[in-house]
């Protein structure tokens, strides 16, 4: 993993140590995305593209050029645009395994997944995955159909906006099938809404780079005023990981004990001084513009 790449940075959440891997990545390319209301149509897809090469540039070290494609997830799962990042940044193709689903009795933590199709005629040890994650429901779906067809050594999943919530579950289910998981979030591990798709920079369990946020005006695209005083990295910590939530922290201990140890101990956690307008999936925001709803 490339954790610099161009201006792009991607910092490990617990310093890279053992255990599941999370990457909050950091660029210009993902704050204008995140951050700009009004980006909808060509300009928004051209945004898409940019923040997918620089996902494409940390990780396509670790991806064999012959054993390695897509799962798109249908429909958000085009706008991430990975073929065409992984051809710009390295030169290879990426085939493309995809997969529709519906989500359905959506809770704050989970959802049902229906799946009315799938396509598995590209099958690889390693998949790269481009998908908002909230509950984490619809991934772990898709990789169990996709289980089925063909074995997998490790996932990819890159998202423009994710949750640690969704992490958890997914590497959950990736370690009880003796697959790799690396996340890579832009700007954020979010905390989710309890609609279960709303993921916001001020929600109190979302973990941010403190140079995310230090660049940023003292109000929000939207207006609303920002925090007055930043909380503290264990305070933010421990609501990220605990709090409501407290089943991720099990979850977490049970996949690598290290790794939590090093989120404990070595995590930035200053509140952001912004929110998400709208998210890549919808194109925009809605009532108030002040979360991205991940759908």
């Amino acid at each position: 993993m490339r954790t610099e790449w161009g201006e792009s940075v991607a910092e490990p959440l617990g310093g890279g140590r053992d255990g599941p891997r999370v990457y909050i990545v950091h660029n210009a390319a993902l704050e204008d995305l995140l951050f700009d209301r009004n980006l909808t149509g060509v300009g928004f897809r051209r945004a898409c593209l940019r923040c997918s090469r620089y996902f494409v540039g940390h990780l396509a070290d670790e991806c064999p050029p012959e054993d390695t494609a897509e799962l798109m997830i249908l429909s958000k799962g085009l706008v991430y645009q990975l073929g065409e990042a992984m051809a710009a940044e390295t030169g290879r193709t990426l085939p493309t395994n995809m997969i529709a689903t519906s989500r359905a009795d959506v809770s704050p933590d989970t959802a049902r997944i229906d799946v009315p199709y799938t396509c598995f005629d590209a099958p690889a040890d390693v998949l790269i995955i481009g998908d908002t994650v909230a509950s984490g429901a619809t991934i772990v779906a898709a990789l169990g159909r996709c289980l089925d067809a063909h074995p997998l050594r490790r996932v990819y999943v890159v998202s423009y906006a994710g949750t640690l919530l969704g992490a958890a579950r997914i590497a959950k289910f990736c370690v009880r099938h003796e697959v790799e998981p690396t996340f890579l979030f832009g700007l954020a591990a979010f905390g989710l809404g309890d609609n279960g798709f709303d993921l916001a920079f001020l929600h109190p369990d979302t973990i941010t780079r403190s140079r995310c946020t230090s660049a940023r005006p003292t109000s929000t695209p939207c207006g609303d005023p920002a925090p007055t005083a930043p909380p503290s990295r264990e305070a933010g910590v421990e609501r990220a990981i605990g709090g409501k939530w407290g089943w991720i922290l099990d979850s977490f201990k049970k996949v690598s004990q290290p790794w939590l140890r090093g989120i404990d101990h070595g995590l930035p956690a200053d509140a952001a001084r912004g929110r998400a307008a709208g998210h890549p999936a919808t194109g925009g925001g809605a009532g108030g513009g002040s979360r991205a709803s991940a759908r």
